[in-house]
């Protein structure tokens, strides 16, 4: 018996009618090119009119946490100092201070409350003692010293607010004026009423009340110290120091103990991804399959190559030496088919 041509293709099409129908089952997959993203990042970036913000962002959960806003004084210049020697992909611990916010203000403040309090135990000194005249003496000189500096901020915010009314300089520049003018003022009203309290009064009610001015200070500076204190920085993750230059980001810490992939997989896939196997994906350089565990997806759908796509995540279990931002070929095996099946759907994915 001959076969032709048109026997031949009959006999392929019954064999593959017969395998499309056998009871046999393979896994259904997909593959994508994925991208390695840290599980956790730490930022210390500016904020808006002067501020600093520390946040937590959590790549897993899209959740921001540890959120800190650092906040000053109007007419204040806080400055950034990163530690020295700190340089990009260095590693750091949660016990670790890799910055400082420095603040004018609560520097002159600290120093004048300092300086007002050591006045104050002197004068109680004095006053134990019996060395009043002497402290008088002290205070009318600072008295006539604050008048003078009162005199020298005066002539100084005069000639910036001309400035400024003539838009010379700016709103920043003249409110710094403007409150060491007021700071002058209340410099002058503290030297005087000193030297007023040195000179009248009885002697235990003069005590008493140096020693309640001496507790006020004593607060006062205790608070500023407090809030100074939370300018040393310390990020709430351990990871390696990034610097990126072009945004608002001045220093970032990126968890390196764990890695998330961030799969695009066709909107018509999504429906298989409740019966995932295994994920896998290998490393540029290395042969070796990794595996990653399912976490979940993002509720966006973004448009790749005019297809609808929706960002799948995967938590990486590896110890392969894994960069952020590195681009892998990632398979994602679902559930066991029918080789039927498994043709269904390669036909309703090209449809």
């Amino acid at each position: 018996m001959r076969f032709n041509r048109r026997h031949i293709l009959l006999i392929i099409f019954a064999l593959a009618i017969i395998v499309m129908f056998l009871p046999i089952k393979i896994h259904y997959s997909f593959q994508a090119t994925s991208l390695v993203y840290p599980a956790k990042e730490w930022y210390l970036k500016r904020g808006q009119n002067d501020t600093y913000v520390s946040e937590l962002y959590d790549l897993k959960t899209n959740s921001v946490s540890n959120l800190k806003s650092y906040i000053f004084e109007r007419g204040d210049i806080p400055e950034v100092h990163l530690k020295e020697g700190l340089q990009s992909n260095d590693f750091v611990n949660t016990s670790d201070t890799i910055a400082y916010i420095h603040s004018y203000f609560i520097e002159n403040e600290l120093t004048r409350l300092r300086n007002s309090k050591a006045v104050e135990e002197a004068g109680l000194n004095a006053e134990r003692t019996g060395k009043k005249q002497e402290l008088i003496d002290i205070a009318n000189q600072k008295y006539e010293y604050a008048k003078q500096q009162l005199n020298l901020e005066k002539k100084n915010f005069t000639r910036q607010e001309k400035l400024f009314n003539d838009s010379i300089i700016s709103q920043a520049e003249y409110e710094i004026y403007e409150n060491k003018y007021n700071l002058a003022k209340i410099n002058v009203q503290i030297a005087r009423n000193d030297l007023l309290s040195l000179q009248s009064g009885e002697k235990t009610e003069e005590i008493e009340y140096i020693e309640k001015k001496i507790e006020s200070y004593s607060k006062q500076i205790d608070k500023l110290e407090n809030l100074q204190e939370q300018y040393y920085i310390k990020p709430p993750i351990g990871g390696v120091v990034s610097f990126r230059p072009g945004n608002e980001s001045i220093v970032t810490v990126i968890d390196t103990s764990k890695y998330i992939l961030k799969i695009p997989v066709k909107v018509y896939n999504i429906q298989y991804l409740k019966n995932i196997s295994a994920i896998r994906f290998s490393v540029p350089g290395y042969n070796d399959k990794i595996d990653a565990s399912f976490i979940d997806l993002d509720e966006n759908v973004n448009f790749q190559a005019n297809q609808q796509m929706v960002i799948a995540k995967a938590l990486i279990n590896s110890n392969y030496k894994i960069y952020p931002g590195m681009a892998v070929q990632c398979k994602v095996i679902c559930d066991e088919i029918t080789i039927f099946e498994f043709l269904k759907r390669g036909i309703h994915l090209r449809f």
